[in-house]
């Protein structure tokens, strides 16, 4: 009995074995070239830069990028709107956690601290953000190319920069807002002034 089933167990793997090859796609090697930048010269150093936001002689600023358009005016577009948007996003983000660290400096009752949390999180995210600059841009036509297929699109950086003093004046406004919803409150009341004035002596002179 044993022998009977030796036959067609070999001929099932070898089959299985037969089929599962079939199913094995190899994937074309994509290769992507740049074959003209707007401007015609090397790519500027911000570029490159491994950060996408930082801070430099009383500037911040923002790299943003866009691509997979292959008109030239849309990849411009684009670009600009993602590091404007981007650029606010990051101010917001970045004087939440400036808050939040002034916050957790001080002595204050739990309850009273999250609640200002919450009040002033919101009043950031209500803030329209303005000063915002498109300083410069830089954008590479690439051809995309495999066995199969090739392609040309557009990656387009663009560098969006904001004052300090601009910054400063976002952070400001999301304070005065604050109090004002904090105001029937004499804890929160409180808490925020001493807060406020905490964020800004941890910012520096420089950042007044």
């Amino acid at each position: 009995m044993k022998n009977t089933w030796v036959v067609p167990l070999v001929i099932s793997a070898w089959l299985f074995v037969g089929c599962s090859s079939k199913n094995i796609v190899s994937t074309p090697q994509l290769n992507v070239k740049v074959v003209e930048t707007i401007p015609n010269t090397s790519a500027p150093s911000w570029v490159n830069a491994t950060t996408e936001f930082w801070e430099d002689k009383g500037f911040y600023y923002y790299r943003g990028t866009a691509e997979g358009m292959t008109n030239l005016e849309a990849a411009k577009r684009a670009g600009n709107a993602s590091a404007r948007t981007n650029m606010a996003e990051q101010v917001k983000s970045t004087i939440r956690s400036e808050f939040a660290r002034a916050l957790e400096s001080g002595n204050y009752d739990e309850n009273t601290g999250g609640y200002l949390k919450d009040v002033f999180f919101s009043a950031v995210d209500n803030l329209t953000v303005n000063g915002i600059v498109m300083q410069e841009s830089y954008l590479q036509h690439l051809l995309e190319s495999d066995s199969v297929q090739e392609r040309m699109y557009y990656r387009a950086y663009v560098l969006a920069r904001i004052s300090v003093k601009d910054y400063n004046t976002v952070v400001r406004r999301a304070f005065s807002d604050t109090k004002e919803q904090v105001a029937a409150n004499k804890s929160a009341k409180e808490l925020v002034k001493e807060t406020e004035t905490r964020f800004w002596e941890q910012q520096g002179e420089n950042k007044q």
